[in-house]
């Protein structure tokens, strides 16, 4: 009954190699074997987006370039991945969730928050509660999960990390300490490799190692990041745990003042509405798989386009990419009044889904996230993509 001492009870729930436990489960021949969901291996640019148990055992791990898991276990199964298939079991997941709770949060499609706070009257104690959880994933569903029990969502997620795979973990005030002082310093929210590396050189290796430091310091060191740094090191963690409900579009449009009619200024246009359309999703972390194009022409005739993919994304290069795609055959000479692009089936983004075939998702999203910086300091008209310049002496040619 310790829980009841605590202010909140946070639980998370990481399904194990989501994707390729899925493929385990929906084919048994796949079990027990090495299995590497993602793009083509023979594809420079494709990764891993997850890798079974028995892959990890070669050393292949999401986010790999694919022929480098290829080079590590050429008898490893590989598997394109199936999106719709994930979102079914991670709907199913969730629907088991908010049966104990109307407090769940996705934080991915295969991790979610649920806080339990005063549901001991309703359904026992606590740690019952997560059990019965990960007890009705494996029995209903047939997959394994990782679950950690905590007083935030913080030391929740840490939790069930260490107790990878099939693990169950409770970490309760008292033991706070205990559980924090001999974890490696990457293992905070917020410490990359860079910033390790920064820290090691002043003796800094464990979690413990950062406690004698006050929060001034820590803010000189890493700006206003330094005060969260100070409180996880503690173990505190006021983040609450937010339902998330996806809106179920979001578009953009523009009309112009002069209709367009050259190709080069239309594709000017798109790559504007697309950079702008993603700088939206990325503020409101979604991602989506259906782009739809809207034109007006002259007339004020108005069509629409759409294409579904299986991979979401909110990368202004394939919002650009696939608009391009549809505007192109629907232009035919006629002058364009207005143009509009927008994302449905959409869901919270994720940095799984968002590298899992192209790094260079994650490229436009460092370099969007820079510009918005950039913009922020100096004003929305002081950078934008060289591709919106004239070229001054060179033609543009269709080949």
């Amino acid at each position: 009954m310790y829980f009841l001492i605590m202010k909140r009870i946070v639980v998370h729930i990481d399904m194990d190699a989501f994707f390729a436990s899925v493929e385990q489960l929906d084919n048994p021949e796949l079990r027990g074997k090495p299995v590497v969901v993602g793009g083509n291996p023979f594809v420079s640019r494709t990764v891993v987006s997850s890798a079974s148990y028995e892959a990890r055992e070669y050393g292949i791990h999401s986010a790999m370039p694919m022929r480098r898991a290829f080079k590590l276990c050429p008898s490893a199964i590989f598997v394109r991945p199936r999106f719709r298939r994930y979102e079914q079991i991670a709907q199913q997941i969730f629907s088991i969730l908010t049966n104990y709770s109307p407090l769940v949060e996705l934080a991915s499609i295969d991790e979610a928050y649920i806080d339990l706070t005063g549901t001991e009257k309703l359904f026992g104690e606590p740690t019952k509660t997560a059990m019965e959880i990960k007890l009705r994933i494996r029995d209903e569903i047939g997959l394994t999960a990782s679950v950690g029990v905590a007083p935030n969502k913080f030391l929740a997620k840490m939790a069930s990390e260490v107790g990878k795979p099939d693990g169950f973990i409770v970490i309760t005030p008292d033991k706070v300490r205990e559980f924090l002082d001999p974890m490696p310093i990457e293992a905070l929210w917020g410490i990359g490799p860079k910033s390790a590396e920064h820290i090691r050189k002043l003796g800094v290796h464990k979690v413990a190692d950062l406690l004698p430091f006050d929060s001034e310091t820590l803010k000189s060191m890493f700006g206003k990041a330094g005060q969260i740094l100070y409180n996880l090191v503690r173990g505190i963690d006021e983040m609450p745990v937010e339902p998330y409900s996806p809106r179920k579009s979001i578009s953009i449009e523009r009309t112009f003042s002069q209709d367009l009619s050259r190709w080069e200024t239309i594709r000017k246009a798109l790559l504007a509405l697309a950079d702008k359309l993603a700088e939206r999703m990325m503020h409101e972390k979604i991602v989506g798989r259906t782009i739809t194009v809207r034109i007006r022409y002259h007339d004020f005739s108005t069509i629409t386009r759409s294409k579904t993919s299986e991979t979401p994304t909110c990368s202004p290069r394939k919002i650009y990419s696939e608009a391009t795609k549809l505007v192109h055959p629907e232009v035919k000479g006629r002058k364009i009044r207005l143009l509009g692009i927008g994302m449905s089936n959409l869901s919270k983004a994720s940095h799984k889904i968002l590298s899992l075939f192209d790094s260079e998702y994650e490229r436009d999203e460092k370099l969007l996230q820079a510009i918005l910086k950039i913009k922020d300091k100096f004003g929305s008209d002081k950078i934008f993509r060289a591709s919106y310049k004239e070229k001054p002496s060179r033609k543009f040619h269709k080949k």
